[in-house]
């Protein structure tokens, strides 16, 4: 992140393996080359300050839910489906309440959104997995970014 008021969290696996597989079916409809698929969560905080050592450990524990990612799942090139510029999530809007009501003051918002890491026999070009996010994302309410920095 280019902007040091935003904290990224790496989160839990965001779907179930049935939904992977689907996923996974129509990413490879579109490019052959996708041999694997992954999704875990990732949680953008926006912050007033720097937080303490404590608020630190405490805004993480928050954002400790579900089952933990199982080794050899961070491999791949990354996919970022966010939601729309502009637009607050509704998760974003319960998370953020929560973390102010457990004393986090300097959280001003909190949002989250999905890592997807494909896995191709080939290197794939940034158009080839701007194509492929048509098939992770829901082109009314979220956008696909390539890079991480570009979140926030």
């Amino acid at each position: 992140m280019n902007d040091p008021r935003v904290l990224t969290l790496p989160g839990a696996p965001a779907l179930s393996g049935f939904r992977i597989e689907k996923l996974l079916e129509r990413v490879r409809a579109l490019e052959p080359a996708v041999t694997g698929l992954s999704a875990r969560f990732v949680h953008f905080a926006a912050l007033d300050r720097a937080l303490s050592p404590t608020e630190r450990e405490r805004l993480e524990r928050l954002l400790t839910y579900g089952p933990t990612l199982a080794p050899g799942e961070s491999g791949g090139q990354a996919l970022l489906v966010v939601p729309r510029e502009g637009t607050i999530s509704p998760w974003s809007s319960k998370a953020s309440d929560i973390a102010r009501n457990c004393g986090l003051s300097a959280v001003q918002r909190i949002e989250r959104g999905i890592e997807y890491r494909l896995t191709a026999s080939r290197l794939l070009a940034p158009e080839a997995l701007t194509r492929l996010s048509a098939a992770l994302l829901d082109r009314m309410t979220e956008m696909a970014l390539l890079d991480a920095a570009e979140a926030g």
